[in-house]
């Protein structure tokens, strides 16, 4: 029986996400060799982690939490990690990103999966900071001490440089470009 070929995203640190196929007979560590990944020090994590949107459905806003999504095994296949369905595989070298929002004076911290997008973690600091539901669409996420604002579909692993697994983020005021 032939087996059945997927595309999935593949997402590194610091770079754009690159479309890789696999086959579901495939286990994860193998995909990863073949594409030029070292699982060395790497963390992988499956699909797009949403953790702290259910937390805040229930309520939950502590300020120093932390998302719950586990690293994969490197060993299962494509089809029992469910990629077919789930798409994303993140590499990473933090098990954890502390992710701090600065609002005027206020400041709301939490540890994110590297497999979280920024629109999430946008939604998170928002709703964390009791902002209007109506005032808050008008903001967003920038990078502290910078004018780089990342995309809401960019994963939190993609935006972190460097050997560090914590950023700074300001909720500033969209600026919408007249013309």
């Amino acid at each position: 029986m032939d087996q059945l070929r997927m595309d999935v995203f593949l997402h590194r640190r610091g770079q754009k996400p690159e479309i890789v196929a696999g086959e579901e007979n495939e286990s994860l560590g193998s995909l990863l060799a073949r594409n030029g990944t070292n699982n060395g020090d790497a963390v992988v994590f499956v699909g797009e982690c949403d953790d702290v949107l259910r937390d805040l459905d229930e309520g939950e806003i502590e300020d120093d939490s932390e998302d719950r999504q586990e690293a994969a095994d490197l060993n299962c296949t494509l089809k029992e990690l469910d990629l077919r369905g789930r798409r994303h595989v993140h590499v990473s070298t933090c098990r954890r990103i502390a992710v701090s929002v600065e609002f005027g004076r206020k400041t709301k911290r939490r540890r994110f999966s590297p497999a979280v997008t920024i629109v999430t973690v946008t939604e998170w600091a928002k709703r964390a900071l009791r902002l209007d539901r109506k005032a808050a669409e008008e903001y967003v996420l920038q990078i502290c001490d910078s004018i780089v604002q990342p995309r809401p579909d960019e994963h939190l692993g993609e935006v972190v440089q460097g050997d560090v697994c914590d950023i700074c983020f300001d909720l500033v005021k969209e600026i919408t470009p007249q013309g």
